[in-house]
């Protein structure tokens, strides 16, 4: 099941915005005005679609982030608490991370989102960039940071989305928080949530990095073995269903070509799916029907937007060996078959082969008036 359906997904509106100067040199956030109405909506969520595609991932037991995040969304009787919500976030944030250096100062946003039917979702994004801190203020004429009836400064949102339009890596770490079946009054309890993370700054497979993990108090929904299981049953899926399309070598041996593949690369990336079968079949056309059978079973198995490092997976030993000598003599036999010397294969000097066969009995000895077929 898909976090969000495409419907959902097209119709995903932002009701309230915040967010709060975060900087590892100072020692506590800026809080700033709620942004009221929302601008902008269009950029961020934008911003919010691009995490859908980010990887599954789930609060820890006995988290209270989840418990913290839903109270931002609004009551049954209109309440909430949106902005203290915003602030407590804030402040676990410069608790979690401390006085970290490598940490870029930058804002930390919490987003409550609506779509379709009864679903809300909580987004919290953290941008990295350094401009932002000295001039995301709207001024007066004097240059004073205008405040609003709380006394915090009402941000310049416009002059903030430019500055990350300019960097489109500012936007480092984000999570969009889905809670199940919301029907949220003052009485209920906090309902199961889905989480998806994408981090930028951790690498290539972009998990969460520790502290933004420990932020959120959240782990991957799926370890890299079950991850790597789920590829390869993806993969060979596709390859049975598709055999026309695929070398006959691969066709009679999938899992073993499939795994073959897993060993010599480092992992998985969702939004190249293409490279990976490639690896797999020596190459696949863009167009190629396996290609859209594959892209259909990762969404199957709940794979289609994680990247991951493979770990677990190992090429299955030979079962059989078939050997064909000059004179045209063809010999099938299995791995145990020389394990327990039953048959030996030596080079000799002369560059001949010496093959030797060891046996309690022959089971059959036919006359037979031509060669039987020997499978390919």
């Amino acid at each position: 099941m898909s976090f969000l359906n495409e419907t959902e997904i097209e119709n995903l509106t932002i009701e309230r915005m915040i967010f709060h100067v975060v900087d590892p040199a100072l020692e506590s956030p800026t809080f700033l005005a709620e942004v009221k109405p929302p601008q902008c909506v269009d950029f961020f969520v934008e911003r919010v679609k691009e995490t859908l595609r980010g990887a599954a991932y789930e609060f820890l037991p006995g988290a209270g982030v989840p418990d913290l995040l839903y109270r931002a969304l609004p009551t049954s009787d209109g309440d909430d608490d949106f902005i203290q919500v915003s602030h407590d976030l804030a402040d676990r944030f410069k608790d979690k991370v401390k006085q970290d250096k490598r940490l870029a100062p930058g804002v930390l946003m919490l987003f409550a989102l609506k779509t379709t039917g009864n679903v809300q979702l909580v987004a919290v994004i953290k941008y990295e960039h350094q401009q932002v801190v000295s001039y995301s203020y709207i001024k007066d004429e004097n240059g004073t940071p205008v405040l609003d009836a709380d006394g915090n400064p009402v941000p310049d949102l416009q002059t903030l989305v430019e500055t990350f339009t300019k960097d489109r890596k500012a936007m480092q770490k984000s999570a969009v928080i889905r809670f199940q079946d919301y029907r949220k009054s003052t009485k209920h309890k906090t309902p199961q949530s889905s989480v998806v993370v994408i981090d930028h700054s951790s690498g290539r497979y972009r998990d969460a990095t520790q502290h933004f993990a420990n932020f959120l108090d959240i782990k991957r929904t799926l370890e890299p073995i079950e991850l790597t299981k789920r590829l390869e049953d993806a993969a060979v899926e596709s390859i049975k269903a598709n055999k026309s399309e695929v070398p006959p070598e691969v066709a009679k041996a999938p899992k073993r070509f499939v795994r073959t593949a897993i060993s010599r690369l480092d992992g998985f990336d969702f939004e190249k799916p293409e490279e990976f079968l490639s690896a797999v079949l020596q190459g696949v056309d863009p167009e190629a029907k396996i290609l859209k059978t594959f892209k259909s079973k990762l969404a199957n198995k709940n794979i289609s937007t994680e990247a991951f490092k493979f770990e677990g997976a190992t090429p299955p030993a030979a079962e059989y060996r078939r050997v064909v000598t000059n004179e045209g003599i063809t010999l099938l036999f299995s791995a145990g078959h020389e394990e327990n010397k039953n048959v030996e294969i030596k080079d000799e000097e002369n560059g001949g082969i010496e093959i030797t066969i060891r046996s309690t009995g022959l089971e059959r000895d036919d006359e037979l008036e031509k060669m039987p077929r020997i499978p390919d």
